[in-house]
């Protein structure tokens, strides 16, 4: 009887493990908080203005293309800032005003860019930069561009590597992998006992009938 109690309680536990520990609030891990970025938009003169659009276009879109931002568009940040205080930032990108912005945004990260066409044919010639803040370390990089407008994804391409695909979130919250190795151990100590728990019952039962009693 007592063998019999000791595996039903295995087997619940085993059934618990596999099926409801996962949903329990111990075995869940917080999700990872996501990187507050601005895109303030890309500076651009003497250019067409729908060379000026697409390249805003892609930068952004490469932006919005990473998981684990939480971006805010320049549309947005003119209804926060106003058209007038984000144009002046424009005009003059420097330490200082991507600082001051990333304060008044709260967040982590600032991009932004100027260019300028400096073509002597009808090709566009895209020469400036483009610009990464990174608020807690108070570090401006820029990415220098010299690029005609036609192969300006060759320079995208080397910018999301250096300045987009290297920010990192923190890393918050308990480990994904912890709840596996929590049930795994629990199912294998489960499964051990459960075969001792028979071997034991199996031995004790092999002697078969006392033999009968000489006459």
């Amino acid at each position: 009887m007592r063998h019999v109690l000791v595996k039903k309680i295995l087997t619940f536990t085993l059934i618990f493990a596999l099926n409801y520990a996962p949903l329990a609030p111990c075995f869940a891990g917080e999700k990872t908080p996501k990187v507050k970025v601005a895109f303030a938009g890309v500076k651009c003169d003497d250019m067409p203005e729908e060379v000026h659009a697409n390249v805003q276009a892609r930068v952004q879109e490469l932006l919005e293309q990473e998981p684990a931002f939480d971006l805010l568009k320049p549309q947005e940040m003119e209804k926060k800032l106003g058209a007038e205080k984000l144009a002046a930032f424009l005009a003059q990108p420097d330490s200082a005003a991507f600082r001051a912005l990333a304060a008044d945004l709260q967040v982590d990260y600032v991009f932004a860019g100027s260019l300028a066409n400096q073509s002597r044919d009808q090709r566009v010639l895209l020469v400036g930069t483009l610009g990464r803040y990174d608020r807690a370390a108070n570090i401006l990089n820029k990415f220098d561009v010299l690029k005609y407008h036609d192969n300006f994804g060759v320079e995208l391409l080397k910018f999301r590597e250096e300045f987009v695909k290297t920010i990192v979130p923190a890393a918050t919250g308990k480990s994904k992998s912890l709840p596996f190795i929590v049930l795994g151990s629990i199912t294998v100590v489960g499964i051990v006992a459960l075969v001792l728990s028979s071997g034991r019952e199996g031995s004790q039962g092999s002697g078969g009938a006392p033999p009968p009693d000489s006459p």
